[in-house]
């Protein structure tokens, strides 16, 4: 069973949010673009520790965008299910909520409106109600019985994990140990309650810990009188056998130390354990059936390898993933690249910020694409740390050469790229397809910046390269004369004309490749003495002093074996130490324009 889709009119941040989904959920998105706010939409639906109190809400709650005073406007919230026919229980529970021309899909509604029968405008919150219903009929109304077989659990953002672990109530180890310790017997603990009693008592027979004890005692009896006296006493714990392993303590370090002295991650990391457990220990009893679990930023105090490990076994083990052993889901939000990197990719759920409309969404499980390059995708984020995945707008270059210089080539233009929120990926070779794809897909501005590699006698590799790339972004984007964009490109003979043409739409290639246009824009001098800090041979170093003293005698071909020689990346960092001053390359200029003006 999973959520396939989502759908939020006029509630807080969201106008209109629809999207479709395919199992867990990785919420991404910047600071207040309303990633809290959908998953308290969610509780408002499926949270059955949230009271009905805070399902009544008020007008501060309604989108930004509407008037103070709503009017007959709603909030509506409503989630689909899809694959929960397997399990009989939830199909008993969820058979009546399906949808009339799609009965392998249920939704379940959460609606806050002004009251029925209502006389005249509704003008306070008071004038509202909430209702909640499956299927397309109101009249099939839901409500705890429902959310506590199907429920929401939610760990907030800067969860105090120790704190919790050691509050009674609150510890996800409380409902372990309830259950660990109804199979013993009362006569069993009782003899350990008399011997922890007796021990109890040694410990403050010594007259100076007796006499501590009165202290309080009379203390406390003198502030609160003889009717408010509770008689406090020093002790190990309650004598009482049944309250006797409320006492018990989960240590660390073999037993050496309390969780108080485990760092905030390791506190982090047990709690998430426990309710895991706790979740586990739930569903086996047939005390519930499914659960979504939403955690607020999981990467709290977490080592970047043990984000990626613990959050890459726990999608594996939740419903859709590789071993299918628990049913349950995950719902997180995160700012994390590291754990955006091991989450499922069609499990991606963006928020962005549009002008008009609010919080806009963009999901991965709505995105076309194929299964190759579905894995290409998947590969390349686990490998570069999903840094894509988080910016405004994205540059996708060939190769660690564009890496290195192209934010350097922003500064010089006066553009910090960091600040834009724009990221510079290399796709190790021109393989840009379904990043260009995948990136246009969900919203995120970005560019091509590519060699155009001229061919003798041929057409230049960068032609086809070029064309197609258009093509998918005109797809993409729907765009209506997309067969007479592509066939106006084909019958243009002038290479620098279709070249322009195609900067339109993102793609932006030079004349030969990087290294030869740099040569022929402006940094024939800085790529000669970067060349020369290398210990070339004698003849080489040679050739280096004639190329410095005459840049016109530069060899194309031998200047590329060269830099290929010391190796591109390496060259690009070097060369970088020698441009300052000097203007990008016209098409690297346009390119980075081209996603600073999207963003």
């Amino acid at each position: 069973m999973y959520l396939s889709r989502i759908r939020i009119q006029n509630f807080r941040n969201f106008e209109e949010l629809d999207v479709l989904l395919s199992g867990d959920v990785v919420i991404l998105g910047e600071n207040r673009v309303g990633k809290s706010n959908l998953l308290h939409a969610l509780r408002l639906i499926l949270d059955s520790d949230l009271p009905d109190s805070s399902r009544q809400l008020s007008f501060s709650d309604f989108w930004d965008g509407l008037d103070a005073v709503p009017g007959e406007q709603k909030i509506s919230i409503s989630v689909e299910i899809k694959d929960f026919e397997d399990d009989a229980d939830i199909l008993a529970l969820l058979t009546d909520f399906r949808l009339d021309e799609d009965p392998q899909t249920v939704r379940l509604t959460y609606e806050f409106r002004p009251e029925e029968g209502l006389e005249g405008e509704p003008s306070t919150p008071d004038d509202y109600e909430f209702v909640c219903y499956g299927g397309e009929s109101e009249t099939k109304r839901f409500g705890h019985s429902l959310r506590k077989r199907i429920t929401m659990d939610l760990l907030q953002a800067l969860r105090d994990a120790e704190g919790d672990l050691a509050i009674w109530r609150k510890s996800p180890l409380r409902p372990l140990l309830d259950k660990a310790f109804a199979e013993i017997s009362t006569d069993d603990l009782q003899a350990i309650a008399d011997a922890i009693e007796q021990s109890g008592n040694e410990l403050t027979s010594f007259e100076t810990v007796r006499d501590l004890q009165v202290d309080i005692a009379e203390l406390f009896r003198d502030f609160s009188g003889p009717k408010h006296d509770i008689n406090p006493t020093l002790g190990f714990s309650p004598a009482d056998p049944k309250r006797l392993y409320r006492s018990v303590r989960l240590l660390i370090d073999e037993g050496e130390r309390g969780i108080s002295d485990a760092s905030l991650g390791s506190a982090n990391l047990v709690f998430l354990s426990l309710k895991y457990l706790e979740i586990q220990r739930l569903i086996s009893e047939n005390r519930r059936d499914h659960t979504f679990l939403a955690i607020e930023e999981p990467e709290a105090h977490l080592h970047p390898h043990l984000q990626r490990s613990i959050y890459r076994n726990m999608f594996a083990s939740s419903v859709g993933g590789e071993d299918e052993t628990v049913p349950l889901s995950f719902v997180l939000t995160t700012h994390s690249p590291h754990i955006a990197s091991v989450a499922p990719i069609r499990s991606l759920l963006f928020l962005r910020e549009s002008a008009e409309h609010g919080t806009v969404g963009y999901s991965t499980a709505s995105v076309t694409l194929e299964d190759d390059d579905l894995e290409d995708i998947s590969r390349y984020l686990d490998v570069t740390r999903a840094e894509m995945l988080f910016a405004r707008g994205v540059l996708l270059v060939e190769g660690d050469a564009e890496k290195y210089l192209v934010p350097a080539f922003a500064k010089e233009l006066g553009i910090d790229l960091d600040q834009m929120g724009i990221s510079v990926c290399s796709v190790a070779g021109t393989h840009f397809r379904p990043y260009l794809k995948f990136l246009t897909s969900l919203g995120v501005p970005c560019a091509v910046i590519t060699d155009w590699d001229p061919r003798e006698g041929k057409r230049p590799l960068g032609y086809n390269r070029t064309l197609k790339l258009v093509g998918d972004f005109l797809s993409i984007t729907a765009a209506e004369d997309e067969a007479e964009i592509v066939a106006e490109l084909k019958d243009m003979d002038d290479d620098a004309v279709f070249c322009h043409s195609c900067e339109e739409y993102g793609i932006f290639s030079n004349e030969q490749t990087l290294e030869i246009d740099l040569c022929d824009e402006g940094f024939a001098a800085a790529i000669v003495t970067t060349l020369q800090e290398f210990p070339f041979t004698q003849p080489k170093q040679a050739k280096l002093t004639e190329w410095e003293v005459d840049n016109e005698e530069i060899d194309d071909d031998e200047l590329l074996k060269m830099i290929e020689a010391v190796g591109k990346g390496r060259f690009s960092q070097r060369l970088l130490s020698h441009i300052e001053g000097t203007a990008p390359p016209g098409y690297i200029q346009r390119a980075i324009q081209f996603v600073v003006d999207r963003v």
